[in-house]
């Protein structure tokens, strides 16, 4: 049946004159063809299983009780015994009783957005959902509310894209991340990291009190390898009075070391977030460095997207080292609150550091092509790419000679230096 399209913001403000649709959640249809098939594929892993269940004497299943995002106790049945117990779930799926995406059984909606879902479309408690494949790759770009209202609202093939999205985030991050520990500091790599949310970032931007400028680095696998490799840059990192862990690189990194980050604090992601926080509290920004023009035109972008946003100024990074007290006298005399460098690695870092003492705002971030996106020079990769970890493909595929070898080259080593020299660290910081 063909889903009808709502909005969850506009149901929790009309619930008294809301009527009923009672429409089926779409792409379900799926769930019983692909559950079978997948039963037969395991089924000698099941009769191993049932097997050992009989001759230990156990029984062959047991339950698991969870709570939806809705409120309502879902049963999941899994092997008492054997090799890859929770395949068993693949009975309730055949059976009806659950379905590959649906509702998420990781968190909790409020009381009306509950009522609003429950009479609007029909839905079973889901193994998978948009929630949980954000959740494990780091993503906050959407509300939960935003999350379940896209999902709810796709057709039968964005049904069938989740699931085959949902189970690569799985063979890519595992899907244990429940067992992983929390920390508000990591050593990974030997660097102090922030294990941040999104919003925790911003506020540390934001908001950290200071009597001289706070610096603050973004890390992902191409600063790993550039500090591993250069010592005089992985110092530079190590002074800095933040570091966020950016990608999904340092995700597994982390993971590897037992730990959860709490978000993917890459700057792209970031900046809607940031610039908001700014129209707020009535901060200003500077964009200093990419190509000439480029931060003027992120600029009037960012400004027309968010009204009330104040950037005191811009200077593109094409200068030399001569005009660096001229460039440094602009950034004062605009009066900015905080500072954003796209010069790239290592090159935006060294910069900062040198002159953080001559810097009169409150916080300086060295943000990579962070101009080149907003400016429209460069586009952002597809959002199904970035929920799977991989958005480094785009940007390959964009510039294949200049990101080839931090990328074709650069990625394989990092996981080498992650998983089979173990170079990252294991201690909290």
């Amino acid at each position: 049946m063909k889903n009808t399209k709502f909005s969850l913001q506009t149901m929790t403000q009309s619930l008294k004159h809301y009527d009923s649709i009672h429409d089926q959640y779409s792409g379900t249809f799926i769930d019983r063809p692909i559950a079978l098939i997948l039963i037969l594929m395991l089924l000698p892993c099941f009769l191993i299983n049932i097997a050992l269940a009989l001759c230990t004497r156990r029984s062959i299943f047991s339950m698991q009780h969870k709570t939806d995002a809705l409120s309502r106790t879902v049963t999941l049945h899994h092997f008492s015994f054997g090799i890859w117990v929770k395949t068993a779930v693949l009975f309730d799926i055949y059976s009806g009783k659950l379905s590959f995406c649906g509702i998420p059984l990781t968190h909790r909606l409020s009381p009306d957005i509950q009522f609003c879902v429950m009479n609007q479309i029909k839905c079973k408690a889901g193994l998978f959902s948009l929630y949980d494949l954000h959740l494990k790759t780091g993503l906050t770009i959407m509300s939960k509310e935003q999350l379940l209202e896209q999902q709810l609202n796709g057709n039968s093939v964005d049904y069938f894209v989740l699931i085959i999205k949902s189970f690569m985030s799985i063979v890519l991050y595992g899907r244990a991340i429940t067992k992983l520990k929390k920390a508000k500091n990591l050593s990974l790599f030997g660097l102090r990291v922030k294990n941040t949310s999104m919003a925790e970032a911003v506020d540390w931007i934001t908001q950290t009190p200071t009597d001289k400028t706070n610096i603050g680095f973004f890390v992902n696998v191409h600063s790993i390898n550039l500090s591993i490799s250069d010592p005089t840059f992985f110092n530079q990192l190590s002074n800095a009075n933040a570091l966020f862990a950016d990608g999904s690189g340092m995700r597994l990194a982390a993971k590897k070391a037992g730990f959860l980050l709490n978000g993917n604090n890459n700057g792209t992601d970031m900046l809607p977030h940031l610039c908001k926080s700014c129209v707020k509290s009535n901060q200003s920004l500077y964009f200093f460095g990419a190509k000439p023009g480029i931060a003027e035109q992120a600029s009037k972008a960012l400004c027309k997207q968010y009204p009330g946003l104040n950037v005191a100024g811009t200077a593109h990074g094409y200068n030399k080292d001569n005009n660096a007290e001229q460039i440094i006298d602009s950034i004062n005399n605009s009066g900015c609150d905080i500072l954003l460098v796209a010069m790239g690695s290592p090159v935006q870092e060294q910069w900062l550091l040198e002159h953080r003492d001559k810097l009169h705002c409150k916080t300086a971030l060295a943000v990579g092509g962070l101009f080149d996106f907003y400016s429209g020079d460069i586009s952002r990769s597809p959002l199904w790419l970035r929920e799977i970890g991989m958005e480094w493909v785009w940007r390959l595929l964009q510039e294949p000679r200049n990101k080839f070898n931090r990328y074709v080259v650069g990625n394989p080593i990092f996981l080498y230096r992650t998983f089979i020299l173990g170079l990252v660290n294991t201690g909290e910081k």
